[in-house]
């Protein structure tokens, strides 16, 4: 019962943390902003999660979805020839840079892209530890996967190759007022799927790879 009680109260403070740092950014949430609103004392955030610190990273770490993250080694271990081809090449591609986009663009909780872009377009002062715990390990999966197609590149390469999703959607969405403004909401969201699919297409295209159906039509 103590078990079950405890849970709770720390996912009470984790929801109560993914809405109030998706609204107001890191440095503009207290700790006491957050267990006032969850109804729990502060020595409870302190039992579950140490420090408002802490919490943010967890957080972000969902918003992320970086448990969730498909990884290269997966696909090889459910077709180990998957990469003997070019085919084979482009589709272990479609497959971890879609997964990247479901997983930080087309999202149906808005919480969670807020998070994800706030850190990204104002730092917080956490934001080097969240350089270690969650964007090098959510990038390495497509380093890994560029360095078995293209063993010889120069790290320019392929963080310039591995990075190229990242700048499409930052620009998509810092332009969000103004395609809304223009083209309406519903035009902005159908777009995102738009916008995967060309991504994917000009990933494959540099690396001289075959277009699967899914992209090859833009």
């Amino acid at each position: 019962m103590i078990n079950k009680k405890a849970s709770h109260t720390r996912q009470m403070i984790l929801d109560v943390a993914c809405q109030l740092f998706s609204q107001f950014g890191y440095d503009n949430v207290t700790a006491r902003m957050i267990t006032d609103k969850a109804l729990v004392n502060q020595g409870s955030l302190h039992y579950h999660f140490g420090t408002k610190e802490n919490l943010y990273v967890e957080v972000y770490k969902l918003a992320n979805g970086l448990a969730d993250a498909l990884e290269i080694e997966t696909l090889l271990a459910e077709e180990p020839n998957l990469l003997e081809t070019p085919l084979g090449k482009s589709y272990a591609i479609y497959r971890i840079v879609s997964d990247w986009f479901h997983r930080h663009f087309y999202i149906a909780e808005t919480w969670k892209l807020a998070v994800i872009f706030n850190e990204i377009v104002r730092p917080s002062p956490v934001y080097s530890r969240l350089v270690e715990e969650v964007f090098k390990p959510e990038s390495k999966s497509r380093l890994r996967l560029y360095s078995l197609i293209v063993p010889n590149a120069s790290y320019a390469e392929a963080y310039a190759w591995v990075h190229y999703p990242d700048s499409q959607v930052v620009y998509y969405w810092l332009t969000k007022r103004n395609i809304i403004h223009y083209h309406g909401e519903r035009f902005f969201e159908d777009n995102k799927y738009l916008l995967m699919k060309i991504t994917i297409r000009n990933m494959l295209l540099v690396l001289n790879l075959p277009l699967l159906k899914i992209v090859s039509q833009t």
